[in-house]
């Protein structure tokens, strides 16, 4: 019965690839038009890089088109650079798994053709995606198959590219010896070729090598270097780098010195006419001026970049001088000024949100198209593969043509048909609720994340305003230099599911430091880390504890007649870190008769935010993560224990 099963399946397989011409060298595309030679395949993929950027989905549906005529025509280096043109759509896309896997198609297909040329771009795409991934093992070897791929070719530009790839990863890791090692190596060859880009790119990166390590004056000399070759080779992204690691690394105490560059620059780029590369170097300009206190010339430079970035439309570069115009009139107590560039900066705020906004829900659409482009692709891909597969089989199984048969097993093949795609359909429906749902997760977990308790940040300016009001300049610029420093760390690991504890122990300590600032009579804290955690390599997810050393703060030490003492502890188990938040204030039960209702609405919601944000990790991320609030005893003060569990 078997036998006669897949015989009829057969028979139906062959007749359907015999109705659609397989292997014949036409086919209908989705407008209808015949698709029967090379060209047109190359002419498709041609036009779907050149529609990519103002058009996506358009392209998306140009490169299937691409891939599903060379599939079908047997093409390999059309199919090959068809599916290397998507993978260069996904890492524009921000899709760089996808990148990957679309790279890796096309590498393959590269060899079997002999193209070591386009072999040696696919390695590069993958370890750009991979980079971007933060996989830097991976990334490293792509680079290094691309730098040998090259080298054996005779390719000594793009083998010295991938050295240096390879080298800024090596800088990523912090092997910086290694790093430097290669970095020489390229600058030997460069030199010898006399690529002056590549040399200001090469010297630029030892130059910010040596000032990680504290070598200021080999940075600055590297930095000059790298400057002079930008010059020569019109490298206006590696002036502006050098000008701020020169005014970062100078030793000199010459106020002279690093404004001349920023000067030359500045010439430089007007008479080229790069307004965005003179937008940067204004910046830097104002951020000088500012460092020596003239702050109306900062103010100069400022409103001169806003109207400069307001006529070429860039709204971002308007956003951030209406920032720092803002900052800078508050240093030069213009109250006037100050209160109109805020209100300009909080309107230029609510364009930027609806225009990222916007972008992202364009984004999110190119994306959808992706993977549904991707759906139907390895949909083809499969059938191509059983196409083959029976071809194969029907030829072993010729002698089996009885008529009985055939119409038995086409009946059982019809029946098989109809209940694959039943359950194909019923596989795409669940895994794309199942998609939709992790989706919304990780928006609302991306939300939570990004919450700070608003009258933490209102207090905050209330501080620096009162210092300013009592002029006690110094101690207004070390509280707002921590707060804004607070406020970007809490932005950007708002954008990433998890962090280094390292980096979370950073944020804990310049809140407390904030709390206890605004606090100092109400309380003391101390800090302790156990030292054999790997503060670097674990991870925790951002802005979990901050919470309970809120509530702590607030509710418990705040109300306290003596000062008290906030207690953070990380200790490493063998299967997991504590971290214990411990405070001797007034303890909860006494705490809540002493609470306004909106600060219970607030110290409710703040507490069923952390419980959401732990059972949305647990369920999208499988990491446990336990905690217990314990009271102490006589109402001494409350104990959180935190337990952050190692996957398994």
């Amino acid at each position: 019965m078997k036998r006669i099963i897949t015989y009829g399946i057969l028979l139906l397989t062959i007749t359907l690839v015999n109705s659609n011409a397989y292997g014949q060298g036409s086919f209908k595309n989705k407008r209808g038009q015949t698709t029967n030679d090379r060209p047109a395949v190359r002419a498709k993929i041609d036009s779907a890089k050149a529609t990519f950027k103002t058009d996506p989905i358009l392209a998306l549906e140009q490169v299937e088109e691409a891939i599903t005529s060379a599939i079908k025509l047997g093409y390999q280096f059309e199919l090959a650079e068809a599916y290397y043109t998507l993978g260069g759509f996904n890492q524009d896309m921000q899709e760089n798994g996808s990148a990957i896997i679309h790279g890796n198609k096309a590498l393959e297909l590269f060899k079997l053709t002999e193209s070591w040329g386009k072999v040696y771009k696919c390695h590069y795409l993958i370890g750009e995606s991979n980079a971007q991934m933060q996989n830097y093992d991976m990334a490293l070897s792509s680079y290094e198959n691309a730098a040998l791929l090259a080298k054996k070719g005779g390719e000594n530009r793009n083998y010295l590219n991938s050295k240096f790839e390879y080298a800024k990863i090596k800088m990523l890791q912090a092997k910086y010896d290694e790093a430097e090692a290669i970095f020489i190596e390229i600058q030997t060859e460069a030199k010898k070729e006399n690529m002056i880009d590549l040399l200001a790119q090469v010297d630029y990166k030892l130059g910010e090598l040596y000032e990680t390590k504290g070598d200021f004056n080999q940075a600055v000399n590297l930095y000059e270097v790298a400057q002079s070759n930008a010059y020569s080779s019109n490298n206006t992204s590696i002036i502006n780098s050098t000008n701020s690691g020169l005014a970062r690394s100078n030793p000199i105490d010459d106020d002279e010195y690093t404004y001349n560059s920023l000067n030359k620059a500045q010439d430089f780029f007007n008479e080229s006419k790069d307004t965005l590369s003179l937008l940067e170097n204004n910046f830097q300009r104002a951020d000088w001026h500012v460092s020596k206190g003239n702050y109306v010339d900062a103010a100069s430079e400022l409103n001169l970049n806003y109207t400069l970035s307001e006529e070429i439309g860039n709204l971002d570069a308007q956003l951030n001088s209406s920032k720092k115009l803002y900052d800078v009139y508050v240093q030069n107590k213009d109250e006037q000024q100050s209160v109109i560039a805020f209100d300009n900066y909080k309107r230029l705020l609510d364009s930027s949100v609806t225009m990222k906004n916007q972008k992202q829900i364009a984004l999110d659409n190119n994306q959808l198209a992706m993977k549904t482009v991707e759906k139907q692709l390895d949909n083809l891909e499969r059938g191509r593969e059983l196409d083959q597969q029976t071809i194969l089989l029907l030829e072993k199984e010729k002698d089996l043509n009885s008529a009985s048969i055939q119409q038995q097993q086409i009946l059982l093949y019809v029946f098989g048909f109809i209940l694959l795609i039943f359950l194909g359909v019923s596989i795409l429906v669940y895994r794309n609720t199942k998609a939709k749902k992790r989706a919304h997760q990780l928006l609302y977990l991306k939300s939570l994340r990004a919450q700070m308790n608003p009258h933490f940040i209102f207090n905050s300016l209330n501080s620096v305003n009162n210092y300013i009001s009592t002029n006690n300049e110094r101690a207004a610029n070390k509280y707002l230099s921590k707060f804004s420093k607070l406020m970007r760390q809490v932005l950007e690991h708002s954008q990433v599911e998890f962090i280094s504890l390292k980096d979370e122990i950073e944020v804990l300590r310049l809140y407390v430091e904030l709390e206890h600032e605004r606090f100092k009579d109400k309380f003391d804290f101390r800090f302790s880390v156990d030292e054999s955690i790997n503060t670097d390599g674990y991870t925790i997810p951002p802005m979990l504890v901050q919470p309970f050393i809120e509530n702590a703060i607030w509710h418990g030490l705040r109300y306290k007649e003596s000062a008290g003492v906030l207690e953070v502890k990380f200790t490493d188990h063998e299967n997991y870190v504590e971290i214990m938040v411990a405070d001797n204030g007034i303890g909860r039960a006494k705490s809540e008769e002493l609470k306004t209702i909106n600060q219970k609405k607030h110290n409710s919601s703040g507490m069923k935010n952390v419980e959401n944000r732990r059972e949305m990790i647990q369920a999208v991320f499988k990491a446990k993560i336990d905690y217990e609030i314990i009271d102490l005893p006589n109402n001494t003060g409350t104990q959180v224990n935190i337990k952050l569990y190692r996957n398994e």
